[in-house]
């Protein structure tokens, strides 16, 4: 039976408990299973130390099937997992002449946080963490131990000063990028959303949270906010496609019951150029160039700077669009038919849409997986056997149902709801926002239509929308939450932004920008290498630098010595008194038996650094 001394224990894997913190984190962003083989992994390193062939086995089989399981190789994430499962290996057979492949390999996993969670809070963690984690592995590495006695505070005191005056002029003058050397093409860009939907091949929902945007809204709120990003009104053979014209974004002018302001302070998804737009209304862009599709879609002309871009969206004042009017539906579909006949008993736009509510609410129940419909008629087995679906499938049935009666009606992707902050006056919203319903022209008005708000999902696997409520009563450690995430986008906005709130954005300024990336580094780096060479403050071993400022001293009071004679080798100024040459040579030995004697400790470099101030400098 193995018996374990905790203390001993913890001695012997400190490295890999204080990397917890790291791996917590990435809890969030990889799979459960590679957290657990993460564990798996170190605990095999201590176990099976003596079964060789078993361990390397087990490590080998455990490492494909993390990978096989993710499988997507030009995702970061595929990566950090096969680093992350290296961690424990490397820390366990590294040996000395390698000891910074165990440190590399952590930096470059704590460093790779800022690809998924890139904002200030994540800067100062990394930064007092990787600190800590160098001690620990110093202490690990080469037993030593730090004696805060030993620590010159005004050489400290001194670099740090300096060190703060370089970042701010790099601050101040250097462009802030948000993009990578890799390109993101093929990476996992999970939106939640995507500007077709296929019935046949539903891949619409996002079953993952990840943040998409922060929009500050000016005004309140009555009701939960639809945020339209993709319109579909093309469909051919069970596909709903955008239409791909644009409007001709002629002003006219129109009177709204209700205008809406509000700021995109925060777009992670900075790669697309469609915006969200607030509810069924035209919309118009600030100072940054636009255009609007036929069927109301904000779309950039060119992509934002970086995720804190604020760009400003205003209903009043606006530019009205034409909604596409186009009545393409499944013709040869039993639920055409269906449709014809239910509208001719009723024969009122309004009730109609009512009763097809009801129906769904009575008759239907939501659900995402699993869903087993005929690939060669969707809509029918959905309407008619499985009454099993997701907002995809209520959304477009809905509008098969309505252009069969030639009212018009088009398939709405975007985002339903977000989570408030009451500090920020923000909401977030996330990728499980994800939504599709219908806009449809009801007595020559376009009115959203959401089917699925009536359907039970009771027992079900539905995605909670989160729907909006200024009102909600929030726990102590979710109004503690929401105040550090209202620091932590003001502060990024800051930073990120300086420079660029009065900028216009052409290809000329683009060119200065990326010369200036790679210059400025370039011209600061000589710059610290012509201070540390040329600087005595930043002589770090204190001897070296008592015996260069001793030098300096006796020239500039008038004595001559060459840099490379000892100093013995010393001509005195003409007016130099005897007590005062006695006084430097008795400084002189002093100084020569700190550098060539055995004992070097700081007290006494200190006391001849003394000695020379009272003697010598005064005079």
């Amino acid at each position: 039976m193995l018996r374990l001394n905790h203390s001993q224990l913890l001695k012997r894997n400190r490295l890999l408990l204080f990397f917890l913190p790291v791996v917590l984190i990435y809890l969030s962003i990889l799979p459960l299973y590679a957290i657990l083989s993460f564990f798996l992994c170190w605990l095999m390193t201590k176990t099976l130390t003596r079964k060789k062939i078993t361990f390397r086995l087990i490590y080998v089989i455990t490492v494909i099937i993390n990978l096989y399981a993710y499988h997507n190789i030009f995702a970061a994430e595929f990566w950090i997992i096969l680093l992350l499962l290296i961690v424990p290996l490397a820390i366990r057979y590294d040996k000395e002449k390698y000891h910074s492949l165990s440190l590399s390999i952590v930096s470059f996993i704590t460093a790779s946080i800022f690809i998924f969670k890139p904002s200030f809070f994540t800067t100062i963690f990394i930064f007092i963490w990787i600190n800590f984690f160098l001690a620990i592995y110093i202490n690990y590495k080469f037993n030593y131990q730090l004696k805060m006695n030993s620590v010159n505070w005004r050489r400290l005191i001194k670099f740090l000063t300096s060190a703060i005056f370089i970042v701010t002029i790099i601050f101040l003058i250097i462009p802030r990028f948000q993009v990578t050397l890799i390109s993101n093409k093929n990476q996992k860009n999970d939106i939640g959303l995507q500007d077709t939907l296929n019935l046949q091949n539903d891949s619409f929902i996002s079953t993952e949270k990840n943040e998409i945007y922060k929009i500050k809204i000016d005004g309140s709120l009555k009701k939960t906010p639809y945020w339209k990003v993709f319109v579909l009104s093309n469909y051919d053979n069970f596909e709903w496609s955008k239409n791909q014209k644009f409007s001709e974004n002629i002003p006219k002018p129109i009177n709204l019951d209700e205008n809406y302001s509000y700021t995109i302070i925060k777009n992670k998804n900075i790669s697309q150029k469609n915006l969200p737009v607030l509810g069924n209304y035209p919309i118009k862009s600030g100072v940054h160039k636009k255009k609007i599709t036929v069927d109301g879609e904000l779309i950039l002309e060119k992509k934002l700077i970086n995720q804190y871009t604020e760009v400003v969206i205003n209903s009043s004042e606006s530019i009205e669009v034409e909604r596409t009017i186009n009545y393409s539906h499944e013709k040869k579909s039993k639920l055409t038919q269906w449709a014809i006949d239910e509208y001719q008993k009723i024969n009122d736009e309004r009730d109609f849409i009512d009763f097809i509510n009801n129906y769904f609410k009575n008759n239907f129940k939501y659900k995402i997986n699993d869903l087993d419909l005929n690939k060669n008629n969707p809509i029918d087995s959905f309407f008619f056997e499985k009454k099993n679906g997701s907002c995809t499938h209520f959304a477009s049935t809905m509008a098969h149902i309505l252009r069969a009666n030639d009212i018009p009606a088009n398939v709405v992707i975007g985002y339903a709801g977000g989570e408030w902050n009451n500090f920020g006056k923000f909401m977030t919203i996330f990728s499980d926002n994800a939504h599709a319903w219908v806009e449809a022209r009801i007595n020559n008005q376009w009115v959203y239509v959401d089917p699925t708000s009536y359907v039970d999902s009771t027992g079900l696997n539905r995605i909670e929308f989160n729907f909006f409520d200024q009102n909600l009563n929030k726990s102590f450690v979710e109004n503690i939450s929401d105040y550090m995430s209202f620091l932590d986008i003001t502060i990024s906005k800051k930073i990120m932004n300086y420079g660029y709130s009065k900028k216009n954005s052409s290809q000329f300024l683009d060119y200065i920008e990326i010369l200036l990336l790679i210059s400025v580094p370039g011209f600061f780096i000589l710059l610290i290498i012509y201070i540390f060479r040329n600087v005595k403050e930043f002589e770090f071993d204190p001897l070296n630098r008592l015996e260069k400022n001793y030098r300096q001293l006796l020239i500039k009071q008038g004595h001559k010595i060459n840099p490379q004679n000892s100093l013995h080798i010393i001509e005195f100024s003409e007016n130099t008194s005897p007590e005062t040459k006695q006084k430097i040579r008795f400084i002189n030995k002093k100084v020569l038996e700190l550098k060539y004697g055995l004992n070097k400790n700081y007290s006494e470099i200190k006391a001849v650094t003394c000695l020379i101030k009272t003697e010598l400098r005064d005079k």
